[in-house]
Parts: structure tokens; C-alpha cells; sequence
């Protein structure tokens, strides 16, 4: 019954804007007759409907389903995204490259739910180093990015 109401009310909005935007004259007349008729074939399409199937049903979609095939590939975007603003903070910051994986959840509000940084052992001299790097960084993207690191 919604979507029906919805519909009047939407071709009714239309037909107004019409009226108002259309040219007097002959084809003012023309748009003005064809939206009344545009309003009239709405408000029959129930009995249109009862005709062919010997019932009405104006009521909603029973389901609505979610798109997941689209939400996947929101949050790969966010991944791929978080990926290149990690790998940059990690350059500007520690001046350490790396591959970074980011993985989020595939429903909104699509939160980053594990940080993965591999990196590259250049330039870290020692054991030591390396361990003290290691824990800095793992700190320090943990607190920027929300998300539990891993660093190795």
C-alpha cells in the first residue's frame, strides 16, 4: 500500500512541475493532458492488476536482501585504500618499507579488523633494532588505525 501512496504522490509532484514549466499554448495543453493521463493510468493499475491475476496486492516486497557481492567490494576499496595510507605512514614515520594487507568487515560500517605488515629488513641493523622497530610500529599503528597489528 506504501509504494502505491508513494507512487500518486510521486506522478502528482511530477504533473505539478510539469504544469508549472510547461509553454501555454498548444503543446502546454499536450504535456498537461498526457500527465493527467500518466496520473489516471496510476491510480488504475490496481484494478489493472486484479483484472490479470484475480487478486490485488498492494502491499510491499516481502524481502529486501542485502547486497553483498556490493558490500565486499566497498570494503575491498577501504582495504586497498588503507593499504597505500598505511605504506606511506610506515615511509614517513619510520622510513621502513613494507607490504601492508589490511582487512575489514563486509558490513557497514565496514571497521578495519586486523593490520598485517611485513617488512622489508633493509636498513634495520641488528636483532635488537629490528625488535625495537618492530614494537614501535605495532604501537604506533594500533593507535592511529583502531585495528590489532601485526608486525613482522
Amino acid at each position: 500500500m506504501k509504494g502505491y501512496i508513494l507512487a500518486i504522490a510521486g506522478v502528482v509532484l511530477l504533473s505539478a512541475v510539469v504544469t508549472v514549466i510547461a509553454p501555454g499554448g498548444k503543446m502546454g495543453k499536450f504535456l498537461k493532458g498526457a500527465m493527467k493521463l500518466v496520473i489516471l493510468v496510476v491510480m488504475i493499475s490496481p484494478v489493472i492488476s486484479f483484472v490479470k491475476s484475480g487478486k490485488v496486492d498492494l502491499s510491499a516486497p516481502s524481502a529486501i536482501g542485502m547486497d553483498t557481492g556490493y558490500l565486499k567490494a566497498c570494503s575491498a576499496r577501504l582495504e586497498e585504500a588503507d593499504e597505500e595510507e598505511i605504506t606511506a605512514f610506515l615511509s614517513e614515520e619510520f622510513s621502513v618499507k613494507g607490504e601492508v594487507r589490511v582487512t575489514r568487515s563486509d558490513s557497514a560500517p565496514f571497521s578495519r579488523e586486523k593490520i598485517i605488515i611485513i617488512l622489508e629488513t633493509e636498513g634495520i641493523n641488528g636483532e635488537d633494532g629490528h625488535k625495537h622497530i618492530v614494537t614501535l610500529i605495532q604501537e604506533a599503528v594500533e593507535a592511529r588505525y583502531g585495528a590489532q597489528a601485526e608486525v613482522s
